[in-house]
């Protein structure tokens, strides 16, 4: 048995990592306190302005391929020059003398939704102005949180339509995948199926 020298209690020898550096050839701490300081060092740094940048560039990156877009057109550099150059530190650290309040957290936004993340097509926001503008656009029905809403039409090769959906997103929970690039580009999807928004909600 050990007493871990982070959480203080008395484990068996197989609740440690193995540690050369060490008398007993184990860790001080015990595998679950070891654990929670990595999500510790993890989270501490995602407050910094590296840590957010990396998180805003990751975030696009993986949003791109959910979409079927291209991934980003720049590099995480080149995403960081562009950043600074619009005002990023002003809002940095507007968000960080809130107390890292969600709402106020620096956030990229594409100007055109239907469009890839690209230098031209992305502007610089707050978390709380990305979400009300997904919100203007499901009232007013204008870009893919509008599209979204409208009904969406599942056909076969021959134009035929199978099944009609209440909205985008229950068609695509229903199939597992994205339907953005199909319906854009009257392709079939993966399922081998075709898509489109119904003209009107009637």
């Amino acid at each position: 048995m050990k007493t871990c020298k982070g959480c203080g209690h008395e484990k068996d020898y197989f609740y440690y990592y193995k540690s050369k550096g060490n008398i007993d050839g184990l860790t001080g701490k015990c595998k679950d306190c070891i654990k929670a300081d990595v999500r510790d060092n993890k989270s501490d740094y995602d407050k910094t302005e590296k840590g957010v940048i990396r998180v805003i560039y990751k975030t696009q990156k993986g949003n791109s391929v959910k979409r079927g877009h291209p991934v980003p057109s720049y590099s995480k550099s080149e995403l960081k020059d562009w950043l600074y150059s619009n005002g990023f530190k002003d809002r940095y650290d507007l968000w960080v003398e809130s107390g890292f309040k969600k709402d106020v957290k620096p956030s990229v936004d594409r100007v055109d939704d239907f469009k890839p993340y690209t230098i031209g097509n992305i502007r610089l926001v707050t978390w709380l102005d990305n979400r009300n503008k997904q919100y203007q656009d499901i009232e007013s029905g204008a870009g893919t949180g509008g599209l979204r809403c409208k009904k969406l039409i599942k056909m076969d090769s021959a134009g035929v339509i199978i099944c009609e959906y209440i909205s985008y997103n229950s068609a695509a929970r229903d199939v597992g995948h994205s339907l953005e690039y199909p319906i854009k580009n009257s392709t079939k999807c993966r399922s081998g199926f075709f898509w489109a928004y119904k003209l009107t909600n009637n």
